[in-house]
């Protein structure tokens, strides 16, 4: 009898055991897969200061992006228009109650972009073609509304360049004139003294060709070079052309062609 009793509780127990060890595993296996879910999430997720440092930095990025727009301008020439809503210069960025007045059309050139003391408002550095400088605001798409609406138009770069160029290209022609000149060639067999190409010249006119007349042309070869060629007319009883080289950067005056090299003879 007792023997009978031991196996029925033996056998009511047992499944509850098994049962028991089963729900402990399993407790055991959801509690590790958590923790490793905890960790995998901890190590994906960004920490909580990054949103904040994000968004500076965007700002940032936003910033240096606007500033590099308005840099643009700089070097660009402009035509301020006295319409209905005339552009306004401002004496000074940190002071915008102190106007510049302008002409009905006046140019005026972009010199740099700069920014109140507080930093909070940008401005365009401008020279007036009265001489003046003074500051155009660069916020909110200022410029481009003012061309927009006609207020400011763009002059052609390409054309001011150009107008730019034949000015100092006839200085820097009359340069290289100027150095041919007054170069000197060899020592006269007489004097013994050295005689610039310009005196050579006047000596023989007045010497043995009182008809002789010349001129200097002067045109840019590269490299801040110039071929000068001297037309001479009834020299010899002949027309002759001399050519030099002459280096602006260096002074340097060579001679070219053989006539002008009879000049060091």
């Amino acid at each position: 009898m007792n023997n009978l009793l031991c196996i029925l509780v033996y056998l009511l127990v047992l499944p509850w055991i098994s049962t028991a060890q089963v729900d402990e595993r399993k407790v055991a296996q959801l509690s590790e897969n958590a923790v490793a879910a905890s960790v995998k999430n901890d190590q994906e997720s960004p920490p909580r200061g990054d949103s904040k440092s994000e968004s500076i930095k965007a700002v940032e990025e936003y910033e240096k992006e606007k500033l590099a727009r308005m840099k643009k301008h700089i070097g660009k020439r402009f035509m301020a228009v006295r319409t209905v809503r005339p552009p306004e210069f401002y004496e000074s960025p940190d002071n915008l109650r102190k106007k510049i007045g302008i002409k009905e059309k006046e140019e005026f050139f972009i010199m740099d972009v700069v920014q109140n003391q507080l930093g909070t408002m940008n401005f365009y550095k401008v020279r007036l073609e009265s001489g003046k400088i003074g500051y155009l605001s660069a916020d909110g798409n200022n410029l481009e509304i003012r061309i927009r609406d006609g207020s400011i138009i763009s002059i052609s770069k390409k054309a001011s360049a150009k107008k730019r160029s034949l000015g100092q290209s006839k200085a820097l022609a009359s340069k290289a004139v100027e150095l041919l000149k007054n170069h000197l060639t060899v020592a006269d067999p007489v004097t013994r003294g050295r005689k610039s190409v310009e005196k050579r010249m006047v000596d023989a006119k007045a010497r043995s060709f009182p008809n002789l007349k010349w001129r200097y042309e002067a045109k840019e070869i590269g490299n801040n070079k110039y071929r000068v060629t001297q037309y001479s007319e009834n020299e010899e009883m002949t027309s002759i052309f001399r050519t030099w080289i002459v280096d602006l950067s260096t002074c340097e005056v060579i001679p070219e062609n053989l006539a002008a090299k009879k000049m060091y003879q």
